[in-house]
């Protein structure tokens, strides 16, 4: 049953951003989706294994940062580094805004912060669910798509 997930794909991809006050850190993600209109809720997938889980776990909030497609880059970076030894915004170049729960990236088009109103394991991820407190809208651009392993796309 490995791999089946992609036969869902593509998935956009987005930054979550998330700090515990003493840490901020910014990871790529593609397992991320809406949930409900109203009220607006998003949802997250993360690995117990990473930095940002800690963060959000600890302040139960995050941002998700939509990707525009010449953020590519950025993403890669932000995809493949530990936040634990490495301040991913300054690696990237991102630039970190104070929004109204946690930190959020002020290069993505638009960004969304949520209050964590449940999490609930599901195998080797866990599945933030968060209701959405803040939008903030930047500008328009086509979002970044994963195929898979190296592969991207622009729509």
């Amino acid at each position: 049953m490995e791999g089946y997930y992609h036969l869902l794909y593509p998935m956009r991809v987005v930054l979550i951003s998330a700090s515990d006050g003493k840490s901020d850190n910014v990871m790529t993600a593609a397992w991320c989706m809406p949930l409900s209109f109203d009220p607006p809720m998003f949802g997250v997938a993360i690995s117990k294994k990473r930095f940002t889980w800690q963060l959000i776990e600890k302040s139960r909030a995050f941002a998700i940062n939509l990707v525009s497609a010449e953020m590519k880059g950025q993403a890669i970076i932000c995809g493949t580094k530990s936040g634990k030894d490495t301040d991913k915004f300054k690696l990237a170049g991102l630039k970190k805004e104070k929004g109204k729960l946690t930190v959020i990236v002020g290069d993505a088009p638009a960004s969304i912060e949520c209050k964590v109103v449940e999490s609930v394991e599901a195998g080797d991820h866990v599945l933030f669910v968060g209701e959405a407190v803040s939008v903030v809208e930047r500008r328009k651009a086509k979002g970044l798509y994963h195929f898979g392993g190296s592969t991207f796309s622009e729509i």
